[in-house]
């Protein structure tokens, strides 16, 4: 089997704003450990692929910095958008890219914002999606099995169980939009319902098919812009055929769609890092629930628990507050209510109305 690992690194993670910025988004930041989201995903991917067979999509204003923390990715394999045009033209780009070289070839699709508890029952779920790809024409999407009734997630509603052996593969009886709370918590007491988390693989060329068949425009596009990948022309006519290209995401425009479906089930310990309420299960905590990202000796705190603090390697000196974020760059101070930091993006929207474009 001739595996790709496609790496989507575009987007801007306003919720991780104010470390997160245009130029810097999410995917490119260190949150845990030592290495960026973005290096970490591709780290984890060493037993599966070599570095010459991952291709990572991004946006142009990132490419440089991707290649920085890439220093042995092949730059050809850093496919970089002059626009976001959502997921489906992403996918179809990449899987462009991958069938000029082997129609054949399997992608792994895998967003570059994510972390991974455990490494290994990673692996081998990725592998079973891998091969049951390169069997079959189908589309593979892995669904994490809910932890809570999520309201941020989109879930797949599992069908008729295609193989049981771990990790399971089942037919996909519907995509779900993000719903209310009380349809999340009937998906979460269905245990026929799993978290959509946008990791797929599918062979490149089965998805152009699809794409062909669901996204014609598309597909259109891709047909030009094919020829030219690799080539010294590339860039010129990514700038002319992207702007024309259906911004849509892929579980719209395609899976939603497909008859070809099926979904591994994945229980290998996952977080989307969504906001920075989210890292309070990841950094450190300190004996009253205060979670840093320095580590709890950097918090001095007094009457305080449940606060998500980042202080940029300062002393963070907590008295009499609860459940708040504190985030401290070189330039901006943030702070919220826990409860409010799905919201991070609304001071984005003022700050683009007073003109304040350098702290966006």
């Amino acid at each position: 089997m001739n595996l790709y690992a496609v790496i989507m690194a575009g987007g801007s993670g306003t919720r991780f704003w104010p470390a997160s910025r245009q130029k810097r988004p999410k995917q490119l930041l260190t949150l845990t450990g030592e290495r960026s989201l973005l290096q970490q995903t591709v780290d984890r991917l060493g037993p599966l692929t070599p570095l010459e067979r991952v291709l990572v999509v991004t946006g142009s204003l990132h490419a440089d910095e991707v290649l920085e923390q890439l220093p042995d990715l092949p730059p050809e394999n850093v496919l970089a958008e002059p626009m976001g045009r959502n997921t489906a033209a992403a996918c179809g780009l990449a899987a462009a890219w991958v069938a000029r070289r082997d129609p054949q070839a399997v992608c792994l699709v895998l967003p570059a914002d994510h972390l991974i508890i455990d490494e290994m029952l990673f692996l081998t779920t990725l592998r079973r999606a891998a091969e049951l790809a390169a069997a079959q024409q189908v589309l593979v999407t892995l669904g994490l099995t809910p932890r809570f009734a999520a309201t941020g997630f989109g879930y797949i509603e599992t069908g008729q169980v295609a193989d049981p052996q771990p990790p399971a593969i089942s037919h996909v009886a519907a995509f779900h939009e993000k719903p209310d709370l009380a349809t999340a918590e009937e998906y979460l007491g269905s245990g026929r319902h799993l978290w959509n988390s946008g990791m797929f693989a599918w062979r490149a060329g089965v998805l152009l098919d699809e794409l062909s068949r669901h996204l014609p425009d598309l597909a259109k596009g891709l047909g030009e812009l094919g020829p030219c990948l690799g080539q010294a022309d590339q860039d010129d006519t990514m700038q002319c055929v992207y702007p024309d290209l259906p911004a849509i995401s892929i579980d719209h425009g395609v899976l939603e769609k497909s008859s070809r479906l099926r979904v591994v089930k994945a229980d290998f310990g996952w977080s989307d890092v969504g906001s920075w309420e989210a890292m309070s299960e990841l950094w450190e905590l300190d004996h009253l629930g205060n979670a840093c990202r320095e580590g709890k000796q950097q918090i001095h705190a007094v009457d305080s628990h449940g606060n998500v603090v980042s202080a940029g390697g300062r002393l963070a000196a907590l008295l009499g507050v609860k459940d708040l974020v504190v985030v401290v760059t070189d330039d901006v101070v943030l702070v919220a209510p826990r409860s409010k930091c799905q919201e991070v993006g609304r001071l984005l929207d003022e700050l683009k109305v007073k003109g304040r474009e350098e702290y966006l």
